[in-house]
C-alpha cells in the first residue's frame, strides 16, 4: 500500500491518552517528546483500532501499553551463556518506586535529598541574548566562537524558542552531534543520502517518486532550519542544498526563504572529504567559501565571552593556541605545565588520547590490577520510525545507536567490597568497579552533574537502600516527575568531584528521525570509564583536571581541542609540548581576519560557570581532512 494512503494513526502511548489521528500534525504532537511513546500509522481504521485494542485497555481507560520501557538488567557471569528471555513485545518488565508518591516501606523524609521545583533558568550574555534576538527576529544567523563559549547552551535556547512555532528543522553535520541537540542528521532531514548526486537529480526524485513525500514536505514546510557543527559541511554541499531549497519551495530568495541558524568552529572542526567514483578521497573547502554562503547567512556572530575558564592568561594562551600564533611567551607558559598534579581526593587526571586504541590500552592497563567476579547490565533498546513513517528495522536500530557514547552492556564486578571495571574493544561492554574512574555522558542536574563531570564508584545499592540511606539519586531533570526502577538491583553510587555521592540509574538515549520523532532508543547507565578518554568524545566537554601528552599521535588542530577542555591551569598537565602541533589552517585564518570574515576580536570577558556544552568531534573526519588537505 503506497504511503500516501496511510490516514490514520494510532497512538497507545502518548498525550491524552490512546485515540486515533487522521494527520501526522496531530499525532505528532501527542507523540513528539513524550516519554516511551507508542504509535502507528495505518491504511484504515479498522485497522488501527485493531492494533490500539491490542497495546491498550480501552475499557480501563488508562494510557498504558504492553510494550512497557525496560530499565537495564544485572546479569550474574553463570547467567552470560543463556539468552535472557524478553517478554512477547521484546522489552523487559520494570517496575518503578514513583519519588513523587512514596511507597510505604519508604518514609518521606528519606526522599529530601530528591531535588525538585523548576529547573534553574539559563542566563545569557549580551552576545548570546543579541543572537537569539536575531533568531527571534526572523534573520538567518551564524554564531562561532573559541571552545568554551556557551555555542551549545545558546543553541539549546534557540530550539527551545523556535520549536513550537512549528516548521523547525534541527540537525548536525554528524549523527553524534545530531543526538546531543535531539535532531538528526543534515543528510537525512533533506533526503539527499550520501550527498553524491546532482541538484537537479534530487529535485527530479522529491517531486516525482512517492517514496520522497515526506522530504518534498519537510522541505516545503520549513520555516527555520538549525545546522549544529557546519563547520563540517562541505562547501560544495552547501551550494547544492541551496539550489535544492530554491527550486523545491519555488522561491528565489537565499536558501529558498528559510531561515538559517549555523554554529560551528572552524577553527576546531574542519569539512569531511568527500570522495569521487572511485572512493577516493577528495579535497573538501569551507562552508564559508561557498558561492551561496554570503547571501545566506551575511556577517558572523562572535561570541568571546568564555564561560569554561576562570583565569584570563589561560583565556588569552588558548586563543593564541586556537589562531596557530604561538610566540615564545605562550610557549614557555606551556611548557611549564609538565609538573605533576596531585589531588587529595584520589581523583585523577583524565588523560586524552588521539584515538581510540589508545584509550582503550590506557584504561587496560588500569584495570588489570583488579581482579574480581562480574555481573553486566544490559541496556534495553527500543525501535521506532524512521522519516518515511516506516518501522526501523533491529539491524538499522542498531546500527543508528552506535551514535551514542552510552554502551550497549555496562558490566559490574563485585568482590566484598570491591568492583572492577573494564572496557572492551567494541566499546560495548563496560565494566565497573569501586574505585574505578567514571564519567557521566548526559546532563542530569544543570550546573552540578552534566555531561563530563568526573568521579569514582564507591559503592553500590539497590534504589530502595539508596532512599533510605538518604543518598541523591541523579534520576531526571528538576520539576520532573522522577521515577526509580523498584528491583533488587544494585546501581552504582559515584563520589563525584567536590564529594558529592550520587546514585546513577538508566537514562534515555534518544534517537530522532528527521521529523522529530523517536527513531530509537537505548536506556542505559550513563557512565563511562574516565582514566583515559579520545579527544573525539572530550569534545566540548568540561573537565576539571586534564592531562595531555603531545609527543603522542595528535594530528595538527587536536591540540588546541585538547587543551581547551580544561578549566583551569592549575589542574592542567601538559607533556612535551610541541609548538610544531598547533597549527590552524591558513585559509581559516584568512577568511577569520579578512575582509569577509570576522573582526580581530579575542575573548576578555571570562566568568566562573562549569556548565558542559554538546560540541561533538568526528576523530575519523579530522583525520582524513588533515592527511587530503595538509598541503592545501
Amino acid at each position: 500500500m503506497p504511503k500516501a494512503a496511510r490516514k490514520h494513526f494510532a497512538v497507545a502511548v502518548g498525550r491524552g491518552g490512546p485515540n486515533i489521528y487522521t494527520t501526522w500534525d496531530e499525532c505528532n504532537e501527542k507523540v513528539t517528546r513524550y516519554p516511551s511513546a507508542v504509535f502507528k500509522s495505518f491504511p484504515s481504521r479498522k485497522q488501527a483500532e485493531d492494533w490500539l485494542a491490542s497495546k491498550v485497555d480501552l475499557s480501563a481507560g488508562r494510557n498504558s501499553a504492553l510494550v512497557a520501557p525496560a530499565s537495564p538488567h544485572l546479569i550474574d557471569d553463570d547467567m552470560l551463556s543463556q539468552p535472557i528471555e524478553p517478554t512477547r513485545q521484546g522489552t523487559f518488565e520494570r517496575d518503578y518506586y514513583d519519588l513523587c508518591t512514596p511507597s510505604p516501606d519508604i518514609s518521606i523524609s528519606s526522599q529530601s535529598n530528591i531535588p525538585v521545583g523548576p529547573p534553574p533558568s539559563v542566563s545569557l550574555s549580551p552576545e548570546q541574548q543579541q543572537v537569539l534576538d536575531r533568531v527571534k527576529q526572523g534573520r538567518s544567523v551564524f554564531f562561532t566562537g573559541s571552545a568554551g563559549t556557551g555555542k551549545s547552551v545558546l543553541l539549546r535556547e534557540i530550539i527551545a524558542t523556535l520549536r513550537d512555532r512549528g516548521g523547525l528543522g534541527i540537525t548536525a553535520s554528524t549523527g553524534i552531534a545530531a543526538v546531543n541537540i535531539g535532531g538528526s542528521t543534515l543528510h537525512s532531514w533533506a533526503g539527499i543520502g550520501l550527498g553524491d548526486e546532482s541538484h537537479n537529480r534530487y529535485v527530479g526524485k522529491f517531486f516525482g517518486q512517492k517514496k520522497f513525500r515526506q522530504v518534498l514536505d519537510r522541505w516545503r514546510n520549513a520555516k527555520a532550519l538549525i545546522i549544529d557543527e557546519i563547520s563540517m559541511i562541505d562547501g560544495t554541499l552547501f551550494d547544492k542544498l541551496e539550489i535544492i531549497a530554491r527550486e523545491v519551495r519555488h522561491c528565489n530568495s537565499p536558501f529558498g526563504g528559510i531561515q538559517l541558524i549555523l554554529s560551528g568552529d572552524f577553527c576546531q572542526l574542519p569539512p569531511v572529504p568527500g570522495r569521487d567514483k572511485k572512493g577516493q578521497q577528495i579535497k573538501s573547502i569551507f562552508a564559508f567559501d561557498a558561492q551561496t554562503w554570503n547571501s545566506c547567512v551575511g556577517s558572523p556572530v562572535m561570541l568571546t565571552r568564555v564561560f569554561r575558564q576562570k583565569d584570563q592568561a589561560f583565556v588569552d594562551m588558548l586563543n593564541t593556541m586556537r589562531f596557530g600564533q604561538m610566540d615564545a611567551k605562550t610557549t614557555a607558559a606551556f611548557s611549564t605545565l609538565s609538573r605533576k598534579v596531585e589531588y587529595a581526593d584520589g581523583i585523577d587526571p583524565t588523560e586524552l588520547f588521539s584515538t581510540r586504541a589508545e584509550v582503550d590500552n590506557a584504561n587496560a592497563y588500569r584495570l588489570r590490577q583488579l581482579n574480581t567476579e562480574s555481573h553486566t547490565y544490559v541496556a534495553s533498546e527500543y525501535p521506532g520510525l524512521d522519516s518515511n513513517n516506516e518501522c526501523v528495522s533491529p539491524i538499522n536500530m542498531s546500527r543508528l545507536l552506535e551514535r551514542l557514547i552510552a554502551p550497549r552492556e555496562i558490566q559490574l564486578k563485585v568482590l566484598s567490597d570491591a568492583y572492577v571495571c573494564h572496557l572492551s574493544s567494541d566499546d560495548d561492554v563496560l565494566h565497573i568497579q569501586v574505585g574505578a574512574q567514571v564519567m557521566l555522558v548526559k546532563n542530569l542536574i544543570q550546573g552540578e552533574l552534566v555531561n563530563g563531570s568526573v568521579g569514582q564508584i564507591v559503592r553500590f545499592s539497590t534504589a530502595e537502600e539508596a532512599l533510605k540511606e538518604h543518598t541523591h539519586v541523579a534520576g531526571a531533570e528538576r520539576g520532573e516527575k522522577q521515577k526509580l526502577p523498584q528491583s533488587g538491583f544494585a546501581w552504582p553510587i559515584v563520589r563525584f568531584i567536590g564529594g558529592r555521592e550520587t546514585m546513577i540509574i538508566p537514562q534515555e538515549f534518544t534517537i530522532n528521525n528527521a521529523n522529530g520523532g523517536m527513531e530509537a532508543r537505548r536506556d542505559q547507565v550513563p557512565l563511562i570509564l574516565a582514566w583515559a578518554l579520545s579527544v573525539h568524545k572530550s569534545q566540548g566537554q568540561t573537565l576539571e583536571r586534564v592531562k595531555v601528552d603531545l609527543r603522542r599521535t595528535f594530528e595538527k588542530g587536536q591540540a588546541y581541542v585538547a587543551l581547551s577542555r580544561a578549566t583551569s591551569l592549575e589542574q592542567l598537565q601538559v607533556l612535551n609540548f610541541d609548538a610544531s602541533k598547533v597549527e590552524a589552517h591558513p585559509r581559516v585564518l584568512e577568511w577569520h581576519f579578512g575582509s569577509k570574515g570576522l573582526p580581530a576580536a579575542l575573548g576578555n570577558d571570562v566568568i566562573e560557570l562549569f556548565d558542559s556544552d554538546e560540541e561533538v568531534d568526528n576523530e575519523m573526519a579530522m583525520s582524513a581532512y588533515y592527511h587530503v588537505n595538509r598541503d592545501a
